[in-house]
Order: C-alpha cells, then sequence, then structure tokens
C-alpha cells in the first residue's frame, strides 16, 4: 500500500467550516489573552474575514493557523488587513511541504501598540519624494523638516525593477523612482524626536531578505518603507522592558520569515542617530515640541 506523504499527515484547515469550528474552539482560550474591552469573537470574526479575502489561509496547516490567531489576538491587532493593522499571511513551508499560516503586523499595527504603552503620546511616520521639500539634519541642532508636494499624475513611487530569464529571477531589484526615503518622529513630553532612513538604506534591508521580490514590496513600496522607518525608530523610543518585548515578539515571526536583522543596520553597525529632540537648544536643555499640525516639524 502506498504510504501518505508528510503533508498529507498534517491537518489542513480545509474549508470555511473547518475554519469556523477552529474559531469555535479557541475563543475561549483566546479571550484570557485580549486586553480589557476586547472580545475573541470580534478577532476570529475578522479572521474569518481574511480567509475570506485570501483562500490560500484555507489551505494552511491547522497548528499554524492556531500560532497565528493567537499571536493576533495576544498584540490585540484586526488580522484581517482591513485597517492595516496586520495581516494572516499564507506561506509555503519548503522544507515540510505544507502551507503555513503566520500574523504580520503591518507598521499602524505597531504604532497601536506603542500608544497603548502610554508613554509615547503621539507617532507620525512617513514618505519623502523628491518633489517634497525635505530637509534632513543631524549633529547638535538636529532638524527634519517635511512639506510634501501634491501628487500628481505621473508621480513614481519607488519600486523593485526585477528582471527574469526564463523563470529565474536574475536581477532583485534596483533603486527606479523618485522616493527618497521615510522618517518616523515620535513625542514623549512635548518633545519630538525622528528616525529617518534614507531609501538605499531600506533597499539594503530589502535586497538582505529571504524575499526581495515579495508583493509586498511590489504592490505596497511606501508602507514597507515606512514600516522600515517604524521598525527602526522603536527601539529609540522610551518604553517599558516589557513594552519592548512585546514589540520585539510583534515582528520576530517575520523577520525570521524574511530574514530582517531587527534593530540592527544590515552593515552591522548598531542604530544609534536617531533619538534626537527636534528643536532642542542642547542635549540637556529641550524646548517645548512646537504643535504637530504646524508646517515646520
Amino acid at each position: 500500500m502506498p504510504t501518505a506523504s508528510r503533508s498529507n499527515e498534517v491537518a489542513l484547515v480545509g474549508s470555511q467550516d473547518g475554519m469556523k469550528a477552529l474559531a469555535n474552539a479557541l475563543q475561549a482560550g483566546i479571550d484570557e489573552v485580549l486586553p480589557p474591552g476586547i472580545k475573541a469573537s470580534r478577532i476570529l470574526h475578522l479572521a474569518m474575514m481574511a480567509t475570506m479575502k485570501e483562500p490560500k489561509l484555507l489551505q494552511c496547516t491547522k497548528s499554524s493557523m492556531i500560532v497565528a490567531l493567537v499571536a493576533s489576538a495576544t498584540f490585540a491587532l484586526d488580522p484581517s488587513g482591513t485597517l492595516g493593522h496586520g495581516w494572516i499571511i499564507p506561506i509555503f513551508n519548503n522544507k515540510l511541504g505544507v502551507m503555513e499560516a503566520a500574523f504580520w503586523p503591518g507598521w499602524k499595527g505597531l504604532v497601536q501598540i506603542v500608544y497603548r504603552s502610554g508613554r509615547v503620546e503621539s507617532v507620525m511616520p512617513a514618505a519623502v519624494y523628491e518633489q517634497n521639500t525635505f530637509e534632513y539634519r543631524l549633529g547638535d541642532t538636529p532638524k527634519l523638516k517635511h512639506t510634501p508636494a501634491r501628487p500628481t499624475p505621473d508621480r513614481k513611487c519607488w519600486i523593485a525593477d526585477v528582471k527574469w530569464e526564463k523563470g529565474k529571477l536574475v536581477s532583485p531589484g534596483k533603486l527606479a523612482g523618485p522616493l527618497v526615503g521615510a522618517y518616523c518622529t515620535w513625542t514623549v513630553n512635548g518633545v519630538r524626536s525622528f528616525k529617518f532612513r534614507w531609501a538605499e538604506e531600506l533597499e539594503k534591508i530589502r535586497l538582505s531578505s529571504k524575499a526581495p521580490v515579495s508583493p509586498a514590496y511590489i504592490n505596497w513600496t511606501e508602507d514597507m518603507m515606512i514600516k522600515g522607518a517604524v521598525k527602526a525608530a522603536i527601539p529609540l523610543m522610551p518604553m517599558s522592558v516589557e513594552d519592548q518585548h512585546l514589540l520585539t515578539l510583534a515582528t520576530q515571526n517575520e523577520n525570521d520569515k524574511m530574514g530582517f536583522k531587527p534593530f540592527i543596520d544590515v552593515t552591522g553597525e548598531v542604530i544609534k542617530d536617531g533619538a534626537h529632540p527636534i528643536g532642542a537648544k542642547d542635549k540637556d536643555t529641550p524646548t517645548p515640541a512646537e504643535n504637530p499640525e504646524d508646517e515646520e516639524e
């Protein structure tokens, strides 16, 4: 008699009914890890929406789907992708020959976790284009001033210039387009700080990953650029060890799967140039932050 392959021995979600049964079985346990005011039924309903948007999730193993659902509940983030807080993504495991589900937070989800820490008053990330008025300076008098230009039909975003020959990837891409970089500013006790990363720095991260031409980079380039700036800024924010640990866990699976190097520049140098109060006179006498809606930041 033929023996079952390893992939056939693994239990899969299989169908919407299978997903519903899995969600019902998990509801009591997920309620225990959610913060007050958030119901497991809501998180699981959003997860069901995710499987409707992406049918490949039904081909994932039950065990990986359980881990993904518990992760989204632990971080109390919408896993459907509707709000950009996070996504449940199907990833093929070549070693096991099966599809696995993984929860990956978006940059908006990471910002939500930062706000919940209670220590950061505001977070403002953005992408910078060549058409923008942009001034960036570090040193004793750091400055970040950004005036976006009105979008025009011919404004192009940086995209991966991918080349294929005979079905094989021969070039993982290069910079193509006028996206200059991305930054993240945050305010603590009325003092605003920032972290900026050039497009070339974020490009190094993309090229060092295991999936440099993933749909995320090709179709949502600006969001991925902004996420890179947010992830670089988070270690510089004055949060508790517990909150920093939670944020590390939120991105650990993505870092492992994609080959990212969290909190460390690709060159191997520790990130050390970001915690600068904007508008501060000097290191010891920071000035109060200006109105967040003011043009000069």
